[in-house]
């Protein structure tokens, strides 16, 4: 088992969002719904610049979209698809986007 991981594949992409203004009724994202498809995405937050949103489950709160509150200085931490495979759904990878205000660096 250890062999396997002797030589591990590792990204880190730093993404910055642009500051067009997010229009959703036009298809019009800062990203697109998507979950990562690797283990783990860490975000930094920036408490001037809100916009995340994960996609609730069926019955939750009878809304789509939830806005996630940004909190400066914290770490988000989406699952993704990988670790959801790995624990065989123990923990489940975020569907979300990103809705920009235009206000963005």
């Amino acid at each position: 088992f250890d062999a396997n991981f002797r030589f591990p594949l590792a990204a880190v992409r730093l993404l910055r969002y642009a500051p067009v203004k997010s229009y959703p009724e036009t298809g019009v994202f800062g990203a697109g719904a998507h979950s990562d498809y690797g283990m783990i995405t860490m975000l930094l937050v920036d408490d001037t610049v809100p916009g995340l949103q994960i996609h609730a489950e069926a019955g939750c709160s009878g809304k789509e979209w939830i806005d996630v509150p940004p909190v400066e200085g914290a770490f988000i931490v989406n699952i993704g698809d990988m670790l959801e495979r790995w624990t065989a759904g123990l923990y489940q990878s975020t569907v979300h986007r990103v809705l920009t205000s235009g206000m963005s660096e």
